[in-house]
């Protein structure tokens, strides 16, 4: 199957943000032999991160793979096989996940290191990945109270807040609990940390920080496990960097003991 018979296979099955791209990109795929990732994000008046969706949305590992698939039909190489889409582990969506959110892990583990309290919210799915780390926060000897309606998020948020920290856990971004308990939060003056797979989404835009997962949704819907073994893949990664303490103050720490 070729490069292009393989984007149009699996462009219906695409979020619409992903279909906008492949669309475009079926318009000439030879700029993607020719042009960078960023360079065509911005030609399709998109994001590098939206791209590399689209590619892998349509079974590509990601933008490189596709521009080597690209790059061997035009100098005469093999049609390229059809790459499965629903039966393949979950390395690439954990990798991709991982490397979204890694800018701004550090950031994230600092506000859970400095908070006395930590609120958790999620809906579904994602308030059990809630109540996951909930019992681990417990493990690191913070207080942990995971929120499941306005009543909860109110005794949450009553004063005195200095010291709270609310982690916002939504896979669409659209699920309004969140959003409100976000937002209600920031009205209160506590920050907030937000895991979601639509950096553009509203609960996105309005977190202090964002940890950004890189789940394609198989056909199967929502109810596919692949988003929550991302999202406790940042976790662990969160985590990982609570308990290593801030790298910022052992720098200055090292340089101190040196004078």
């Amino acid at each position: 199957m070729s490069v292009r018979n393989t984007l149009q296979t699996y462009l219906p099955v695409m979020r619409p943000s992903e279909a906008e791209v492949t669309r475009w990109l079926l318009c000439d795929l030879g700029i993607v032999a020719e042009k960078t990732l960023r360079d065509v994000a911005a030609a399709c008046h998109s994001s590098d991160t939206t791209v590399v969706r689209a590619c892998r949305a349509a079974g590509f590992d990601g933008f490189q793979d596709l521009k080597y698939h690209v790059l061997r039909e035009l100098t005469g190489g093999a049609a390229i096989k059809p790459t499965r889409l629903v039966e393949h582990g979950y390395d690439s969506d954990i990798s991709a996940s991982v490397s979204a959110s890694n800018g701004t892990l550090d950031k994230a583990a600092r506000l859970i290191r400095g908070a006395s309290r930590v609120a958790l919210v999620g809906v579904g799915a994602s308030y059990g990945i809630a109540l996951v780390l909930t019992d681990i926060l417990f493990t690191l000897r913070k207080q942990a109270l995971p929120l499941r309606d306005a009543q909860t998020l109110g005794f949450a948020l009553t004063p005195p807040v200095k010291g709270l920290v609310l982690v916002a856990i939504s896979h669409s971004g659209g699920s309004q609990f969140p959003l409100s308990a976000v937002l209600e939060a920031k009205a209160a003056g506590v920050k907030s940390i937000g895991i979601t797979n639509e950096p553009g989404s509203e609960l996105g835009r309005a977190v202090n920080v964002l940890l950004p997962t890189q789940t394609v949704e198989r056909p199967a819907g929502s109810f596919a496990i692949a988003p929550r073994i991302c999202q406790l893949a940042v976790l662990d990664q969160l985590l990982a960097r609570v308990q290593r303490g801030d790298p910022q103050k052992k720098k200055t720490g090292q340089r101190n003991n040196t004078h």
